[in-house]
């Protein structure tokens, strides 16, 4: 039986080499490794910079209020496209590097997307305003997501030449775009929620070609627990299917842990981020860790072997920017803590 580990999406630092031999070190099959983002370098290696560096045909630049959508590429563009290819070149090198030395290194490889429901609320049109409060531009921009997502993929697939490749699509504002909660830039007034079978759409096309382009394990992080609505979109015949979503246990219900129970029975998978955001100074020990998943789950009497079905992580999209935030030892010391509370987890359920 096998628990994996993930890398925390975004680590402290501006050197990407030395967070990949970092993380690297500690990290061997079957955890998995990931182009991690180092938000200290600037707005152009963020979650957003990455994703505007991912579109095709879509150019942007950084204003005072945020990435826009463009006519042309300019510095910005080009600078954040540019962050991007060399990230994965440098992941690809060092894990070179271990294999001709003959040190261990991951077989699997995860990579987190932010996705395009979200990323229609958080960019602009060239005007200032979002591109949430335009169809036509919502419907560009996710296709123009797609085509891009799956080149980058297939850039990671060559170049790191994982075994197995994650791609995680982050949507921390999709609940907000559904509900009419997002705010116009004036911040007077809110957009008007977009239709489920809008948003349903806008995702099957990103992940459809994310598929297409090898990525082998699909899963989504809403920054809260899969409700009804994800799993009937994104578990059933209706559209485009996913592996598995993430539950950040700090925030989960008891219906978010019986929702997870008949994922888990039905054959998805499960990124359980087990840190705490009001203790991020705190690191819990191995057996606590371990035990936020354990005594949910078992109160639902699920069996111990189906603990294989989890990967344990830092923190899911709504607070993946505070593990950036922590030392660089520090950094390491809690990655080195969830690979034990995994490996824990994984005797459990082989037990």
């Amino acid at each position: 039986m096998t628990v994996r580990c993930a890398v925390p999406g975004t680590l402290p630092g501006r050197d990407f080499r030395r967070a990949a031999e970092l993380v690297a070190s500690e990290l061997a099959a079957p955890h998995l490794a990931a182009l991690c983002e180092l938000p200290d370098r600037g707005h152009h290696g963020r979650l957003l910079g990455r994703a505007a560096a991912q579109l095709q045909e879509l150019y942007t630049e950084l204003t005072s209020y945020g990435w826009r959508l463009v006519a042309r590429p300019g510095a910005d563009d080009q600078r954040a496209r540019a962050l991007l290819r060399s990230d994965v070149d440098t992941l690809a090198e060092v894990r070179g590097e271990r294999t001709e030395a003959g040190q261990a290194i991951t077989d699997a490889v995860g990579l987190e997307i932010l996705g395009p429901v979200s990323l229609a609320a958080l960019l602009h049109l060239p005007g200032g305003e979002k591109v949430l409060i335009d169809h036509g531009a919502r419907r560009d921009l996710a296709q123009s997501l797609a085509a891009g997502a799956a080149d980058h993929v297939a850039h990671v697939r060559r170049s790191v030449a994982p075994q197995r490749l994650r791609v995680t699509l982050l949507e921390p504002d999709y609940h907000r775009v559904r509900t009419g909660s997002v705010p116009t830039v004036s911040g007077y007034q809110s957009i008007r929620s977009l239709p489920r079978d809008e948003t349903r759409g806008m995702l099957g096309v990103v992940i459809e070609a994310l598929r297409q382009a090898g990525a082998d394990e699909l899963m989504l992080d809403f920054g809260s627990g899969a409700e009804n609505e994800h799993t009937e979109d994104f578990r059933s015949q209706r559209g485009a299917e996913v592996d598995g979503f993430a539950l950040p246990v700090h925030r989960a219900t008891s219906a978010d842990w019986e929702r997870a129970a008949v994922l888990v029975e039905d054959g998805a998978q499960i990124v359980a981020s087990l840190l705490h955001p009001e203790e991020p100074g705190a690191l819990p020990e191995v057996s606590q860790l371990a035990a936020r998943l354990v005594q949910p789950w078992q109160a639902l009497g699920m069996p111990a072997s189906s603990l294989s079905s989890f990967t344990v992580g830092a923190f899911g999209a709504a607070h993946r920017h505070l593990s950036a935030q922590l030392g660089e030892a520090a950094a390491m010391r809690t990655l080195t803590r969830l690979r034990d509370t995994a490996e824990a987890l994984a005797d459990r359920a082989a037990a």
